[in-house]
C-alpha cells in the first residue's frame, strides 16, 4: 500500500508542481500574441481574405506597444 501512494505521490500536479520555465517563459508570450491577434481579427474581420496581413500587423502592434511599455516602466523605476 505504502508503494502506491508514493506513487501517486512523485505523481505531476498540473497546478501545484509548475513546469521549470523561469528563464524560458518569455518565449511563450509571442505564440500568445499571435493566437490573440488571430482570434480577434477572425471575429472582427467581415472578410477574411486578408486574415493573415491583419493578423500579423495586430501582432506586431501588439508587440511593440508591450515593448514600449516594459521601457517606460523600467525607466520610471530608474528614476525614482
Amino acid at each position: 500500500m505504502s508503494m502506491i501512494m508514493m506513487n501517486i505521490t512523485l505523481a505531476y500536479r498540473l497546478f501545484l508542481d509548475p513546469l521549470p520555465i523561469e528563464n524560458s517563459w518569455m518565449v511563450f508570450l509571442l505564440p500568445l500574441v499571435f493566437a490573440v491577434a488571430l482570434v480577434y481579427k477572425t471575429i472582427r474581420l467581415p472578410d477574411l481574405s486578408k486574415l493573415w496581413t491583419a493578423t500579423l500587423l495586430l501582432a506586431t502592434q501588439i508587440v511593440v506597444f508591450m515593448v514600449i511599455t516594459a521601457a517606460v516602466l523600467w525607466v520610471i523605476t530608474a528614476i525614482f
